[in-house]
């Protein structure tokens, strides 16, 4: 009787920190390879009962997946190598550094704010207008686009389940549900609803990892590096002098490319709050916007009604 084996991925997990680099494109070929040693060594399953063209049809799905690991090859740099930490294994200063971040101006329950926002796509001319906003919680929030008289020109709100928009110029309204969306839609960069809440009350996201490091530049900021487990960079935070707050954030998606990136620029004393006085969005797509923060205003009282924009009449 046949015996059925099956190669290890095992032998290959053990290897050197360093071979570890090759171990992704090695682990997708072995898994071809077992794929075929099942087919041929099952008791109840042999090749020799697969017809010629399903034996040439297997052979062809393999030559076309094997050049998939070319693709795995070219992000083993983001990969991370040697013994994995876990969040609570980071080094201790880090993880005081990163409680410090998500700390900052935890305690509004609700803010407000009006200012001045200009917005490019793609570096073409820039568009600018008044702007005002209300939050409440980490998931609602009203953004009011006005005009030169202050006349309300468009909407943008979420109240934590569903999005809304509504244009003051054409009437046209739009609902979607959604409890985290993102602003892709009407701004052309994927940032989350709750990310511009935490950034316009002057906090950073922080992305969920696996590890951490600092990384000091000689000629810049000190950087925060987080790592997600099998997709390398997750996020970037750079660090002002004081290394006890954040001056810029970069996030990464899961193929190493920049989702957005967020800078902040002074400081507004709000009762016991910092705001920053300016944010700057970005992508590498050429899209940005900024908003000046002129007025700020903490733990207003605020009707949770205004966060759902009803179709016109």
């Amino acid at each position: 009787m046949k015996k059925y084996f099956r190669l290890s991925l095992r032998d290959l997990c053990i290897t050197p920190s360093f071979a570890r680099l090759l171990c992704q494109a090695q682990i997708s070929i072995l898994e071809i390879l077992n794929v075929f040693l099942w087919l041929k060594l099952s008791p109840s399953l042999y090749l020799a009962k697969i017809g010629r063209s399903s034996k040439v049809s297997l052979i062809v799905c393999a030559v076309l997946f094997l050049p998939a690991c070319a693709g795995i090859l070219e992000k083993i740099p983001r990969i991370i190598s040697g013994d994995l930490q876990t969040r609570d294994s980071v080094e201790p200063v880090i993880r005081d550094i990163i409680e410090v971040l998500q700390t900052k101006n935890r305690d509004i329950k609700t803010f407000k704010g009006t200012g001045r926002v200009n917005y490019s796509v793609k570096n073409r001319d820039t568009v600018s207008s008044n702007i005002a906003w209300v939050a409440g919680d980490e998931n609602k929030i009203l953004i009011v686009l006005r005009g030169l008289l202050g006349e309300p020109l468009a909407r943008i709100a979420t109240d934590g389940e569903w999005l809304y928009f509504f244009s003051h110029a054409d009437n046209s309204y739009y609902k979607k549900r959604s409890a985290n969306g993102d602003m892709e839609s009407f701004i052309s960069i994927p940032v989350k609803t709750k990310d511009i809440i935490l950034l316009l009350s002057g906090r950073i996201p922080v992305t969920e990892f696996d590890s951490a490091v600092m990384v000091d530049h000689d000629t810049g900021p000190a950087v925060m590096v987080l790592k997600k487990r099998w997709l390398g960079v997750v996020e970037k935070i750079y660090m002002d002098e004081s290394r006890k707050d954040a001056v810029k954030v970069e996030l990464f998606d899961s193929m190493g490319e920049i989702i957005y990136r967020a800078s902040f620029e002074g400081e507004n004393n709000v009762n016991e709050y910092r705001f920053p006085s300016r944010l700057f969005v970005s992508n590498d797509r050429g899209d940005y916007f900024t908003i000046d923060l002129e007025r700020c205003w903490a733990d207003i009282p605020v009707s949770y009604s205004i966060f759902i924009l009803n179709p016109p009449q």
